[in-house]
């Protein structure tokens, strides 16, 4: 009996790229072209996703969480300090919630419960899913417009091995 879409996605995938297009040519590669990621689909609906830029550096603090937690009381950051800070945030995409499939118009939809951009929080993010072989798998970012001009997102996984 062949598996559902649904649970073919089931498990964890790994990223073998992310590629930006402005109509209908490669625009850039939001996160370089050797991005490092895991996405994870389980049988329960959840869904975790994170994708960094390869070689990410953080030499002034300990982490970037004591960065921005001494930011945030008020101390001020050094000029390189606070460049490295925004390098480090914009160079990490993720979030996690739950997920649904839609076989019928090969959607997933991820209903964002926690994620690095606050925006993202509390809403849907919606991929057009196509299987590639046995082992890929190609999510789809729907167009959108920025300043009048169409974009698209492709984000291929491979399934990941131990």
């Amino acid at each position: 009996m062949l598996a559902s879409d649904t649970e073919r996605l089931h498990g964890t995938w790994a990223l073998t790229g992310w590629e930006r297009y402005r109509q209908g040519e490669i625009l850039e590669y939001p996160l370089g072209q050797d991005p490092v990621g895991l996405i994870t689909y389980d049988p329960a609906g959840f869904v975790q996703v994170q994708i960094i830029a390869r070689g990410r550096r953080f030499e002034t603090f300990r982490n970037p969480r004591d960065a921005a937690n001494a930011a945030l009381r008020g101390q001020p950051l050094a000029p390189e300090a606070a460049e490295e800070l925004v390098r480090v945030y914009a160079s990490f995409a993720g979030y996690a919630g739950r997920y649904e499939v839609d076989e019928p118009n090969r959607l997933i939809r991820h209903q964002v419960w926690t994620g690095i951009d606050p925006r993202m929080v509390d809403g849907v993010q919606e991929r057009i899913y196509e299987f590639i072989g046995d082992n890929g798998l190609d999510l789809k970012i729907k167009p959108y417009f920025v300043d009048g001009v169409e974009h698209s997102d492709t984000i291929s996984w491979v399934r990941a091995t131990a």
